[in-house]
Formats: structure tokens, sequence, C-alpha cells
């Protein structure tokens, strides 16, 4: 199982890089905010983030990246932020409903962060609640996600089950297809690809070389508008400037390469 994750940086932020270069673990939230959504604590960060921010929030449905989370966010206090901690925030609801398909969201992309740096599912070390965090460290009050995880009937040992779970399935997971995009200004056509594979797994190069090692393992990988990745399993279909782009994957269409 798999998500698309939407990538909207709130623009300005700072890139300070983590104390090791890389992070180390992340830091699952919830926002204490009823009926916000992604896209409504984005708007709130784009002229708050001085005092706070987080990489990710989840809610709605949906999947949204706000902050680069190879830098540090200001989530959890001085010493979580610079040791490196991605920060995840779960948005608030009191739709059951809702509730089990963000909290299936919200322990997926936990588990993918983690994954994606090889760094197994520790309790209290590569997996921490904002809680855990105030309790080791002392630099902020919060205790966060617990009392609202609570209200759902779910606990922090829940959470710390789950994300293994999908830790787990991540380490057998076999792909047929997926794709991947340069910048977020590529998300739409590469959606549109994915949705033509039955919602295949997306990843976004956030404009550099790096590619999640994840997408390597799909027997097929869609490219879409950055520089070839040289693998045998490529389909590329990018240009130099996004018209070039377009007719790159419309000729991937009409010559069918995406068949």
């Amino acid at each position: 199982m798999s998500y698309p994750i939407q990538v909207n940086l709130i623009p300005g932020l700072p890139k300070i890089s983590y104390n090791s270069g890389h992070y180390v673990g992340v830091v699952a939230h919830a926002t204490d905010t009823y009926y916000d959504t992604p896209d409504s604590e984005r708007n709130y960060a784009l002229n708050n983030w001085q005092n706070a921010f987080p990489h990710y929030f989840v809610g709605s449905g949906k999947i949204l990246e706000v902050a680069d989370p190879n830098y540090i966010g200001y989530g959890a206090g001085h010493t979580a932020n610079h040791l490196g901690y991605v920060h995840v925030e779960l948005c608030q609801t009191y739709d059951s409903t809702q509730f089990a398909q963000d909290y299936a969201m919200y322990v997926w992309l936990l588990a993918k962060l983690l994954h994606d740096r090889g760094l197994g599912v520790i309790n209290g070390v590569t997996l921490m609640s904002h809680a855990q965090v105030s309790a080791k460290w002392g630099e902020t009050d919060h205790t966060d996600p617990i009392a609202y995880l609570a209200s759902h009937s779910k606990t922090w040992n829940d959470v710390v089950i789950d994300v293994t779970m999908q830790y787990d399935e991540m380490e057998d997971f076999e792909m047929d297809y997926a794709v991947v995009y340069y910048t977020v200004n590529d998300f739409s056509l590469a959606k549109d690809i994915a949705d033509l594979h039955g919602g295949c797994a997306m990843f976004c190069r956030n404009g550099n070389a790096s590619v999640n090692p994840d997408a390597k393992k799909a027997k097929k990988v869609f490219n879409v508008g950055g520089p070839e990745l040289g693998w045998p399993n490529e389909v590329y279909m990018s240009g130099n400037k996004p018209l070039d782009t377009v007719v790159a994957v419309a000729n991937a269409y009409t010559g069918g390469k995406l068949s």
C-alpha cells in the first residue's frame, strides 16, 4: 500500500542542515486544532513559520509536504530539530471514518520516512511522539498526539505497532510501476500517469538528483520532468522545459510506451 504525497513547499523557509547531515528519525504530532486541513495548516504556517513549522501535514485524506525533510523543521525544540527529526502533523477530526483514513496515511508516512533511510522502527529513538520529545529533552511541554489518539481509541503503542507493520511490508514490497517526478510543477502530469496504472507509487525528487531508493524496486519507472536516471527499468519522459516534458509524455502515449 502507498499513498501519493502532494508537495507545496512554504517559500522562504531556512535550509539548515541536520547535525549529522541527514535525518535520524521522525516525530509524530497532532495539530490540536479540530476541523483543520493540510491546506489550512499550510496557509497558517505561511505567515507564522518563524514560530513553528513541520515537514508534513496529514488530514482530509491527503498527505501534504510543506518543508523539505532534508532540512530542519521548527517542530519540537532545538535538540530534536537539529539532531535530525522529521516532523509529521496529523490534522484533527471528530469523524471516526475520516480519522481511520487519515491515521492509515499517517502511520504509512511515518514508516516510509524511516524506511527511506533504513532507520528501522525504534520506539523513543527513531520513532518519537512529541510527548516523548518533551519528556526526554524538556524543551517543549507538548504531549501530542497522545490525547487526540485516545479520543479515537488509539494509543501510542498502537502507532508503534502499526508503523512497524508498514515498515515490514515495505521491506518486502515489489512494485510493478512507479512514477518519479522532478518538482511540484510536474505533479499533475505525473499523477495522470500514476492514475493510468492504478494509482501506482509516486516519488518526488524535490528538484535534485537524489531519488527515493524504493522507486528503483519497481519493474518499470516513469521519469517525468527531470534528468535521466540511467536505470534499465526507466521510461524517460522529460524535457528541458515543461512543454518539452508534456510533448515527451504525449509521444510516450502515442508510441505505446505506457502499455
